[in-house]
């Protein structure tokens, strides 16, 4: 929990949950939290989808197992339509494929929704500030995972300073506006760059990225 003295920023929030009584207990947890707002709820991927052309929030909670459209299906089209919303997946399952597989779908983080208040707070905090959150348990799937992966790493490949920045930014889920934005470059400039690092690192999507990212210590988890 944080300091009450301490004025944050708020973070929007919309909770994906199928179960109403779920939906209910973590709304009322976060809202013990003065910046932390939840402004919409929905009991399936559609009509989370629904909700998304009304409000951005800043964090989506979204559950795996869902009715209508499930959790997976949704977080494929949030990660093409709304690149800028940063998704938490929550699921009962603990299997680490499971895990790893969301996190390279592109989710920011991965909770199980037995897990403490203060992890859930927390989290939503860390992904908020830094785009995505490794904890114990998504480090050591991701980890697992790439034991298990035939190695992407080519030993020719040269990144400049500049493409290691891009990729970082990539990996963290910035659009390319907020990359130029913060390296004050151009869009044109951060388009450029993207295409040389998928090329470099033979990428054909961001789940290729992270691991690249992973495996070469440009992410530590």
């Amino acid at each position: 929990m944080n300091n009450p003295e301490v004025t944050l920023k708020e973070i929007t929030i919309v909770l994906a949950e199928d179960q109403k009584l779920m939906r209910e207990g973590i709304k009322s947890l976060l809202e013990d939290e003065p910046h932390l707002k939840v402004i919409g709820e929905a009991e399936n991927g559609r009509v989370l989808l629904d909700l998304l052309k009304h409000i951005k929030p800043d964090i989506i909670l979204l559950d795996i197992d869902m009715p209508v459209m499930n959790g997976r299906e949704a977080l494929e089209i949030i990660n093409k339509r709304y690149p800028e919303i940063k998704v938490i997946m929550l699921s009962m399952h603990d299997d680490e494929y499971i895990i790893s597989s969301f996190m390279t779908m592109g989710a920011r983080s991965y909770l199980a929704k037995g897990c403490d208040g203060d992890i859930l707070i927390e989290t939503i905090e860390a992904v908020n500030r830094n785009g995505r959150h490794f904890s114990d348990s998504v480090s050591k799937a991701m980890l697992t995972d790439l034991k298990h992966e035939k190695s992407i790493h080519h030993e020719d490949i040269t990144l400049t300073p500049r493409e290691i920045e891009i990729l970082k930014a990539l990996c963290d889920g910035k659009t390319n506006q907020e990359i130029a934005n913060e390296l004050h470059i151009s869009c044109n400039t951060v388009h450029f760059h993207r295409g040389n690092v998928y090329h470099k690192t033979k990428s054909q999507n961001i789940s290729d990225l992270i691991k690249y990212a992973i495996k070469n210590g440009f992410i530590v988890i």
